[in-house]
This record gives structure tokens, C-alpha cells and sequence, in this order.
């Protein structure tokens, strides 16, 4: 059963503004009304239709469950080295995702619950809280993912530009709960010399948001991490 979203309306949208074009990105703590956050985190939780994605190269990837569990484990063992040693020297990624989006287009899991957000990004009042937010009036979609980091997952430096896309911003609302530093997995952002400027922990109901383009990635997450690194993403299209 679906219920209604709602951005928290106690965000001050010029000061988050102002914030946001100093830094070039942000943190909005208690994003959505509590009551969307616990739904949404629920979703979440409850998702079963997850697809492992990683690439090789220039080439872009997505297993089922039900395909990766009819991989013998030293299989997996295998493919997961493979994609360790590729990322010693390329852009190189692996984590669960649901791209709700493409779901929704190819009329995949029809009525599935966590299809609302990418109604909800591509409402007029939320699209128009984005224009505000960063500056963008020009912004006229989102798109939307489900994403689920597991020990071991990571997303190694890029910087969000794209040749087919107009992007003008990045978010990341991260749904997850009880993390510890130690676990890795932050939202790392780069200076030209490869120092870290800024790192976001993942945490609960926060918007996190960039203007692209900045060198970023998703550090490693820990193989004693003891919960999941879940979240919604996307980007603000022009």
C-alpha cells in the first residue's frame, strides 16, 4: 500500500541554497516528515528485487538474485576478484541496485511500491524544491534508483558527467541506521591531489547533494560492517 511522501517543510531552502553553492555540496539532516522516512526505510528493507551491478571497462552490468545464486561460490570467489583486480587501475564499481526508473519505463514489477519514488522526485513541488535548492531552474527530471551496499562493495572515483545527460546535480538520500565510521562506506569527495575534502557517513533520513561535475566515490565498505548501506539516488536532469 502506498502512502503520501513529504519533504520535512521546516528546511530554510535559501540558507540550504547559500550552503550548498559555498561547498559545491551538502548534507540536509531529517529530510522527509519521519513518518515518509520510516516507510521509505521499510521499503527498503523489505525490497526483494535486487540486481548486483558492476561493469568491466566501458561495459555496464546487472545480475539477478536468482542468477547470482546459481553461481557455484568458488564462482563468485572468482568474479569478485576479478572485479578487485580491475579496480587496482579503473573506474571500477559493485553493489545492489534497483533502477526504478528503468523498471518503471519497461514495465517491470508493475505497482511495486518503491515505483513511488520516482513519481514523487518528479512532482512539480519537489522538482521546484530542487530548483531552489541548487540554483537550477532549468532542472525538468529526476531519475531514481534503490541502492544497497553489502561488505565488500565500493564505487571508485568519477566525477557524475555523462555524454548523453545533462546533469546539474547528484543526490543521495541515505536510508540507513546505526552505522559505525569504522564500516567504511562514506561519500568521499576529492581535491585534485586525491585528498579527501569532505566524507558523508551514511546515516538516516539525510539528503545528501552535489553539484556536478566533482571527483567523488563510495568508499569500501568493511567485511565486519554489521548492517546494510542503503539509499535513494539519482540526478537532477536538465
Amino acid at each position: 500500500m502506498s502512502q503520501k511522501l513529504e519533504i520535512n517543510p521546516g528546511h530554510d531552502l535559501e540558507a540550504l541554497n547559500r550552503s550548498l553553492h559555498k561547498n559545491s555540496r551538502l548534507q540536509v539532516p531529517g529530510f522527509f516528515t519521519e513518518d515518509t522516512a520510516e516507510y521509505l526505510y521499510k521499503l527498503l528493507v523489505e525490497n526483494k528485487h535486487w540486481y548486483m551491478a558492476y561493469n568491466e571497462g566501458n561495459n555496464f552490468y546487472e545480475s539477478s538474485m536468482e542468477q547470482l545464486q546459481a553461481v557455484s561460490p568458488q564462482n563468485r570467489q572468482k568474479f569478485m576478484g576479478n572485479i578487485y583486480n580491475r579496480a587496482k587501475t579503473q573506474f571500477q564499481y559493485v553493489f545492489y541496485q534497483y533502477y526504478i526508473t528503468q523498471a518503471i519505463e519497461l514495465n517491470e514489477q508493475p505497482g511495486d511500491p518503491l515505483h513511488q519514488m520516482h513519481w514523487f522526485m518528479n512532482e512539480d513541488n519537489t522538482l521546484d524544491f530542487m530548483r531552489k535548492l541548487t540554483g537550477a531552474e532549468d532542472i525538468a527530471k529526476a531519475d531514481s534508483y534503490a541502492t544497497m551496499y553489502l561488505p565488500g562493495h565500493f564505487l571508485t572515483t568519477h566525477d557524475d558527467r555523462h555524454d548523453k545527460h545533462d546533469r546539474a546535480a547528484a543526490y543521495v538520500i541515505s536510508m540507513t541506521k546505526n552505522w559505525d565510521q569504522n564500516w567504511g562506506g562514506h561519500l568521499a569527495f576529492f581535491d585534485d591531489k586525491g585528498n579527501v575534502t569532505d566524507a558523508f557517513i551514511p546515516s538516516f533520513n539525510t539528503l545528501n547533494i552535489f553539484l556536478i561535475p566533482q571527483a567523488h566515490s563510495v568508499q569500501f565498505i568493511s567485511p565486519f560492517a554489521g548492517e546494510n548501506r542503503t539509499s535513494y539516488l539519482g540526478w537532477l536532469h536538465r
